[in-house]
């Protein structure tokens, strides 16, 4: 099953494609947040929670191949998407696949920490780390202390980490075809990886509406941070119920 939970009958939905190493279990609770007839979908990828099994990939044209009919299949009636870091260059490949082969857009594209969609300035290669660099790098992104101090759990989720960002890795936009949909680009303050002046360069992903929004925390941000995210959200869905 690609999505959690399984789709119902809200009269719009809320997609959400995790950060590299995450689950759909990083959106649980989101139903409560946002306001009534919005139902909030996550994306169940491979190699995670009960789909483990499954070799994840590192290829992103192969990933949104794979997530193309899933998505067309709860994209009957007005959709939103958001992606969180790894999860917005999706959100952001799938909003262009949608228009092409179904011709609509979501309702609204809301990304989180993450590089721009830039023709000529590619995303950074972090796939290639080793782990000690990599280990570090997640400390700085945010990750929580007590799931960097279980060796058992990050000896699982180290190999996982490293595929998600092969996903993402050099990612340069060779489309150039911006959306027409509002997009809001969510960046948490004391982010070390992506600054606000990169955020901001989202606006060339779309020619309609564009906020740049900051919040508390890191990459990951802080509980204030996801709270003034859903809050954005929550107010920009709301208005479609």
């Amino acid at each position: 099953m690609t999505w959690f939970p399984e789709p119902g009958d809200g009269a719009v939905r809320l997609i959400c494609f995790p950060y590299a190493g995450g689950s759909a279990s990083v959106f649980r609770g989101w139903e409560k947040a946002v306001p009534p007839g919005v139902e909030v979908l996550a994306a169940r990828l491979p190699g995670r929670a009960e789909r483990w099994r499954e070799e994840p990939f590192t290829s992103l044209e192969l990933l949104v191949d794979a997530l193309t009919e899933p998505v067309k299949a709860v994209t009957d009636r007005p959709f939103a998407f958001f992606g969180h870091s790894m999860g917005a260059v999706l959100a952001f490949e799938l909003s262009r696949r949608m228009r092409a082969e179904r011709g609509v857009e979501p309702t609204h594209v809301f990304v989180a920490s993450c590089n721009p969609p830039l023709p000529d300035v590619p995303m950074p290669v972090l796939g290639t780390l080793d782990e000690p660099a990599l280990r570090a790098k997640l400390a700085d992104l945010g990750l929580a202390e007590e799931i960097m101090a279980d060796e058992d759990l990050m000896e699982m989720l180290l190999p996982l980490v490293r595929a998600d960002l092969r996903i993402a890795d050099g990612y340069l936009d060779r489309s150039g075809e911006p959306l027409t949909c509002p997009l809001t680009a969510f960046h948490g303050k004391r982010d070390p990886m992506v600054s606000a002046e990169d955020m901001a360069q989202w606006a060339v992903g779309t020619t309609g509406p564009f906020l740049l929004r900051q919040v508390q925390g890191a990459h990951l941000f802080s509980e204030d941070g996801w709270r003034d995210v859903l809050t954005a959200v929550s107010d920009e869905l709301g208005v479609l119920v």
